[in-house]
């Protein structure tokens, strides 16, 4: 048997390659505005990286004052922080740097920061976070899962988030009577307004007929979690409706909403010609997780473990007359919210194809970083999706805002104008498609360099008289309306999805 020696060089380049360094500034500032970068340095493994000593150098960026000319972490240190950063007043602010490989892999690498844009008097501020990540309270995945504490201090110091939220099976958490209050007292201690936010959450299963799996969010520390003392409820596929859990939450006092996720799996799923939805109970729709995209039945980010041929898609729920925002999460099973690390590995076992390693961001539009403004605005549609890179994405038809709904007027009975606006992270080239009653209505294409460093604007016209392009007597919103929304493709493979839209008769 030959035995094959691995050079020492083959060991230095698969180190490098296996590095990860995110450069993180808040994506909306006031042209003056003091900020901070923070610079995250991470292994092949996702785990902070301690003995990263090669020096980060600031090249070209853009819109951007007082950085200095280079960075390195400090001894044993796996993140930085550089201070007192001013936005220059460009529409868009970018930080690049480069940093020297090894003499394995000779030259320099690339890396940018997320981009920004950069207001006069910013409309709203955008949040990034993750609020669908396992740990071991879920008994799931036990030997990959880490404990809830770790999964707020991942978030926040590694990946960077603004806000999060460890949603557990609710069949882990009853296991054990303890794991709930410390799930509450976690939210209460992580709950750092202006900082951080954390959510009180779980994942509540339920059957193919039954509302299929959806996550719970609470705007308070000490609600209580639902359950229903039947044997089932301890499994996968509890035949305990939807309904049922909100007519027990409606009890309890704390606000909640619920979130539908991957809706389009095979096996257990919800389907849109059930009559099972609510408006003001579940805004949102999880478009996007590790196990892939619920989007629509074909698609270029397939669900891992088999699509299903139902009506069961975001384009379906639309064409049934219900009206979601979209958020992406990760649905991460190692407690690494925020990651690209690829969690589905078993060991001694190729990889499954799902999600591409990406997991998912929520971007919530809101005027701070507090509790109850994500939550409102979780509540009023006012997100988009990403599948992980932070680019900033917008819709407006004619002047409706991304996620509202308004009577058309006359001019908008006529024609109606929608304007997409885009700044990629770091990639350079981007196919926008205007996506109309569910149905995909215009393609667009933008190539260059640039695309990453300006405020892009795609215009699209939809000349149809509005009564011929309406969706009628849908099961959930008989009433005629027009719903509009995008996906953004950029050249790196990464998704963008802006919330709907909606734009009725009367």
């Amino acid at each position: 048997m030959n035995t094959l020696k691995i050079p020492d060089k083959a060991h230095e380049i698969s180190n490098v390659l296996g590095r990860r360094i995110q450069m993180h500034i808040p994506s909306v500032l006031a042209e003056g505005e003091n900020f901070d970068l923070r610079i995250s340095i991470t292994g092949a493994d996702g785990l902070p990286l301690e003995d990263f000593k090669n020096p980060i150098k600031f090249t070209a960026s853009i819109g951007v004052e007082g950085l200095p000319r280079q960075v390195v972490p400090d001894e044993g240190e796996s993140a930085i922080s550089v201070t007192d950063l001013c936005a220059a007043g460009a529409e868009v602010a970018v930080i690049k740097a480069q940093v020297d490989t090894s003499d394995a892999l000779p030259g320099s690498a690339e890396i940018s920061s997320n981009p920004a844009w950069v207001f006069d008097d910013p409309p709203y501020r955008i949040y990034w976070g993750d609020i669908h990540v396992h740990t071991a309270y879920s008994e799931c995945s036990a030997w990959r899962c880490q404990n809830p504490e770790w999964a707020y201090l991942y978030a926040r110091d590694v990946s960077m988030l603004d806000f999060a939220a460890p949603a557990d099976h609710l069949r882990g958490i009853a296991a054990d009577k303890r794991r709930w209050p410390h799930l509450q007292e976690l939210a209460r201690k992580f709950n750092q307004p202006g900082e951080f936010v954390s959510f009180l959450a779980y994942e509540s299963s339920h059957a193919k007929g039954f509302g299929g799996d959806n996550n719970v969010y609470f705007d308070d520390d000490d609600a209580p979690h639902f359950w229903v003392n039947r044997e089932d409820m301890k499994g996968t596929n509890p035949k305990v409706h939807l309904r049922t859990l909100w007519e027990q939450m409606d009890k309890t006092g704390p606000g909640y909403f619920t979130i539908p996720h991957h809706t389009g799996r095979s096996g257990k799923y919800r389907s849109w010609n059930e009559p099972c939805y609510d408006p003001e109970r579940e805004p949102l729709f999880e478009i996007y997780s590790s196990w892939g995209s619920s989007e629509m039945r074909h698609s270029r980010l397939p669900i891992a473990r088999g699509n299903n041929d139902d009506e069961s898609y975001f384009v379906d729920a639309l064409k049934a007359g219900a009206r979601f925002g979209v958020i992406g999460s990760s649905d991460d099973h190692a407690t690494l919210p925020g990651s690209v690390h690829h969690f589905r590995t078993e060991p001694y076992k190729v990889p499954t194809l799902n999600g591409y390693a990406h997991k998912g961001l929520a971007a919530v539009r809101c005027d701070r970083l507090q509790r109850s403004c994500l939550f409102e605005a979780m509540r009023s549609r006012n997100t988009y999706a990403t599948t992980h890179a932070r680019s900033l994405v917008d819709i407006q038809v004619d002047d409706i805002s991304m996620g509202r709904a308004a009577v058309a007027d006359r001019s908008l009975k006529r024609r109606r104008q929608i304007h997409v606006y885009f700044t990629l992270h770091d990639a350079r080239s981007a196919k926008i498609t205007l996506m109309r009653n569910g149905e995909p209505f215009e393609e667009q294409t933008l190539k260059g360099a640039d695309v990453s460093e300006r405020l892009n604007e795609v215009v699209f016209e939809d000349n149809e008289p509005l009564d011929s392009a309406v969706l009628k007597g849908t099961r959930f919103h008989p009433e005629a309306f027009a719903v509009y929304y995008a996906r953004v493709e950029d050249s790196n493979g990464a998704h963008q999805w802006t919330s709907p839209v909606w734009v009725d008769m009367e």
